[in-house]
């Protein structure tokens, strides 16, 4: 290991990319070149505007969502493992009352905020400012709310390389990232009362603790910054407008809880880590990205938006027929089997004119029940049937959700061509990514395969699309630099 002197930068060691942040190596070596790039900046932009011997690093992964479109928010069940992508920020406290979150990459800009005890001010909007804003304007009414005081001014250098509008929830990690990298330089992520505060609120938001192997504080946190975006209450601490999404805590909880070669099968509403099933060695994902943006933005936040609100009337118009009072789809039709609640939904709500939510009520139990398929064959080993199961999620999205394009679909189907088990788009849709699993020993020739059929189709995206092997990661790390 270089000393100080010879990196010009902070002494990290090569187990924290490993093994704290759980990369492959050639990841980790790419990794902390960036860290040790970001540091120098850092400290050329803000070297006598912050303390000298707080300054931390922050990585907050990207997500893949292997099964279970559009079913948190719904208190369903997903597959989920922390990604290689990051959000990765350099930051400390500032001696002003200047926020400043500059981008390593100068064609986005830099984002400034005033801050003026509990009330804040946007001064210049870098890309993504929305998100860095709401994270100040929530966390201050909440903590204003609890007798806490106010947090104080930040300065940071960040870096993201999640492809924007990817469908590997680069908008959540960047929520996330501003969260963590705010609290952690007001010393409030180790501040015991305000752990109790989120904890308490937690238990209040109905959140199950003690769950195996599981950290109470991380699973409150995931569980609580997933209501900066979609902006419900958090227990007894209030929400806002957030930014404009109405889904739940998928992305957070595979962001904040994510393990190095495992994925989580987890439950929402509240989150619930039902297993951890480890990932077998010898089979990769290979993640290509479209290059077609899944931004949830104007008219693609609407359509995604959609599916949440049909999912909503689905269960009022269920309850209106059924004479019923219950509060998600999860709730109903307990007293059928799994391979029955999919086609009683659809039969009623059709049946009484209501084709679009029967199709949207049929997706969430027909997605339930692979799920639950999926792991046990996954724990078996038996990844011939888990490739299948795959592609049948990929199928139900597509004709249900109808939140599949062309590009994701080609990408799908050319997939299976060249020899993946299986297949499918992911995320929110409307564009973004699809994943396929293959043997490990093939990943490469057949990354590259993927992506030359996918160009010489969509020769528009060749500057913008890629395609990765991706492996389950760790979730979110900080670490102190010691500058």
């Amino acid at each position: 290991m270089r000393n100080r002197e010879e990196s010009k930068g902070p002494i990290l060691d090569d187990s924290f990319f490993t093994e704290k942040l759980g990369l492959p190596e050639t990841y980790a070596v790419k990794r902390k070149e960036l860290v040790l790039s970001m540091y120098r900046r850092f400290r050329e932009l803000f070297g006598d505007k912050v303390e000298r011997g707080r300054t931390f690093v922050v990585s907050v992964p990207n997500r893949i969502e292997i099964l279970g479109k559009h079913t948190d928010y719904q208190g369903g069940k997903t597959l989920v493992i922390s990604g290689l992508k990051a959000f990765t920020a350099v930051a400390s406290l500032s001696k002003d009352n200047l926020s400043e979150l500059v981008n390593m990459e100068p064609v986005y800009g830099k984002t400034t905020v005033l801050h003026d005890n509990f009330n804040t001010d946007i001064l210049e909007k870098g890309f993504g400012w929305q998100y860095s804003l709401s994270v100040f304007k929530r966390l201050l009414k909440n903590l204003r709310e609890a007798g806490f005081p106010p947090v104080s001014a930040i300065k940071a250098v960040f870096y993201g390389d999640i492809p924007i509008g990817g469908g590997t929830s680069g908008s959540s990690a960047k929520v996330i990232s501003d969260f963590i990298t705010v609290a952690l330089a007001n010393n409030l992520l180790e501040n015991k009362s305000f752990k109790e505060l989120i904890i308490e609120n937690g238990r209040l938001a109905g959140i199950k603790y003690d769950q195996p192997d599981i950290d109470n504080y991380r699973l409150a946190l995931s569980m609580y910054i997933a209501n900066y975006e979609n902006g419900l209450d958090f227990g007894a601490l209030k929400g806002d407008r957030g930014v404009g999404t109405f889904g739940g805590s998928e992305d957070h909880t595979a962001i904040m809880l994510g393990e190095k070669n495992k994925v989580l099968f987890c439950r929402y509403c509240p989150t619930e880590v039902l297993k951890k099933v480890l990932w077998p060695k010898n089979y990769a994902i290979v993640v290509g990205y479209s290059g077609q943006k899944a931004e949830k933005t104007a008219n693609a936040m609407e359509k995604y938006n959609r599916l949440s609100i049909n999912a909503k009337k689905s269960v009022e118009v269920l309850n209106s027929i059924l004479n019923t009072n219950k509060t998600m789809l999860r709730d109903f039709f307990k007293d059928l089997q799994p391979n029955q609640k999919a086609e009683y939904a659809y039969k009623i709500l059709n049946e009484h004119g209501y084709p679009e939510l029967a199709e949207r009520a049929y997706q969430f139990y027909r997605e339930e029940e692979i799920i639950e398929e999926a792991v046990d064959a996954l724990m078996d080993n038996k990844m011939d049937i888990f490739g299948d199961l795959i592609n049948m999620s990929h199928y139900l999205s597509r004709d249900y959700l109808k939140n599949i394009t062309e590009e994701i679909d080609y990408l799908q189907k050319s997939a299976l061509k060249i020899g993946a088990l299986g297949s499918s788009g992911f995320g929110a849709g409307f564009g973004g990514s699809c994943y396929a699993i293959v043997p490990a020993e093939e990943a490469e020739t057949f990354k590259d395969k993927w992506k030359n059929r996918y160009i010489e189709k969509f020769h528009k995206y060749k500057d913008v699309a890629s395609f990765e092997i991706y492996k389950p990661c760790n979730g979110a790390v900080w670490e102190a630099l010691h500058d």
